[in-house]
């Protein structure tokens, strides 16, 4: 497995996902670092903690903003035939009910041969309900996907405006091959930073982007007034 984390200047939020992981989860498979030009230190400690951790490994890319960089990964996983955990910098709380939450995701991904992508509950992201009827709190942008998945679907859809809402797109194409969605009962603080240090930044009318990329998809997915 590999668990892919894109960064832009938001040491502080590399910091506080990092170290979540450590207290969190004793799997200290494959962590891919993934740095886009950032300016603020967060290069300079993905460097220092590949340097003190074997697991770690650090990836320097230009900015290209966060649908690409997730993409990247997903690529990554596909070469290496292994499954991905992607997320942000998200603060996963620790151990619940003695669990460990990442154990307990790789454990479904390898038991339930319908398994098409292994979610949580989140404080924060988007509601699938925004463009898909039942898809509520899908919170896909912190998951495990399995390479069986990668294999099939690829990565997110490069078409959708900004990238807003793709893990809920990509959450609705599984669906749509028969597999199932898998939300495990752990709890993650949505921090996407990341997305803040790209391009949206300086978007003007961001909520009009925002609803033409759920238009975008409920065409692609032919929901809501695109039924045929």
């Amino acid at each position: 497995m590999i668990i892919g984390i894109p960064i832009f200047n938001n040491i502080k939020g590399l910091k506080n996902v990092f170290y979540s992981f450590l207290e969190s989860t004793s799997i200290r498979d494959k962590i891919i670092l993934l740095v886009s030009e950032s300016t603020d230190g967060s290069s300079e400690f993905c460097n220092e903690l590949a340097r003190n951790y074997k697991f770690v490994k650090v990836i320097h890319t230009p900015k290209e903003g966060p649908l690409k960089s997730y993409n990247r990964l997903f690529q990554i996983a596909k070469d290496r035939k292994e499954d991905l955990f992607l997320t942000q910098t998200d603060v996963i709380f620790p151990k619940r009910h003695n669990k460990d939450w990442l154990q307990e995701m790789k454990h479904i991904a390898k038991e339930k041969t319908n398994c098409g992508i292994i979610t949580c509950y989140g404080g924060g992201g988007i509601s699938g309900n925004d463009f898909i009827n039942g898809f509520n709190w899908v919170g896909a942008w912190c998951s495990y996907i399995p390479y069986s998945t990668i294999e099939r679907l690829g990565g997110y859809d490069k078409h959708i405006p900004l990238g807003w809402g793709v893990d809920i797109d990509y959450t609705y194409a599984i669906k749509q091959l028969g597999l199932q969605v898998y939300i495990i009962d752990y709890w993650v603080e949505h921090k996407p930073d990341y997305i803040k240090g790209h391009e949206h930044e300086k978007v003007e009318n961001i909520q009009q982007l925002k609803q033409n990329a759920f238009v975008y998809m409920r065409e692609k997915w032919k929901v809501g007034e695109f039924v045929e």
